[in-house]
């Protein structure tokens, strides 16, 4: 596994799993805007925000009215479907670059990068938790919302650890390679 990481964890491959990033990104920006447009204020959806209580969803949900919900049902139940497989396999990938410079191909510390697949997984449940909330609407219950909120907030702390992981590692990479140069 750890050679099937070092091989795949090249540019060929990083730079469509950034395009597929970027895209699944504006999408997401062009969504957004439409249910900000119908609600005629900025409005974030579910996803991007750290923590939630019944009455902000309750609100949130009335604000961007049923056209609002059906645009972001859309994104939720096909985009955010997709997303976690552009941003994980580019999180991945990047991490697995620079890892296998800093150590080896075969290193058991290539298995760092699969850490995004947590976060993967997470934000699977948080997308059938946003469903589920959507569903349930105008009937949702301090609980529902609670539990979403909770793994919302789960999310966003791997979002930020999955984000960090390549951004360490590069940096790290380049320390070492400077060292490397002056040493010589």
């Amino acid at each position: 596994m750890t050679n099937l990481l070092a091989k795949l964890s090249n540019w060929k491959l990083i730079v469509p799993a950034l395009l597929g990033f970027i895209y699944c990104i504006y999408l997401f920006q062009t969504y957004e805007a439409q249910m900000s447009e119908l609600a005629g204020e900025h409005t974030p959806m579910i996803d991007l925000r750290e923590n939630y209580d019944l009455a902000e969803i309750q609100d949130f949900f009335t604000i961007i009215k049923s056209e609002g919900r059906e645009i972001h049902r859309f994104a939720t139940g096909v985009l955010d479907m997709i997303f976690p497989w552009a941003y994980g396999i580019l999180f991945i990938l990047i991490s697995a670059f620079f890892l296998k410079k800093i150590t080896s191909p075969d290193s058991k510390w290539m298995y760092l990068s699969l850490f995004p697949v947590l976060l993967m997984l997470v934000d699977y449940i948080e997308n059938f938790n946003t469903l589920n909330l959507l569903d349930s609407f105008p009937n949702l219950t301090a609980e529902m919302v609670d539990s979403a909120s909770t793994i919302t907030g789960i999310k966003s702390t791997l979002t930020s650890i999955s984000m960090f992981l390549p951004l360490f590692l590069g940096i790290f990479w380049l320390i070492t390679l400077v060292r490397k140069k002056l040493e010589k």
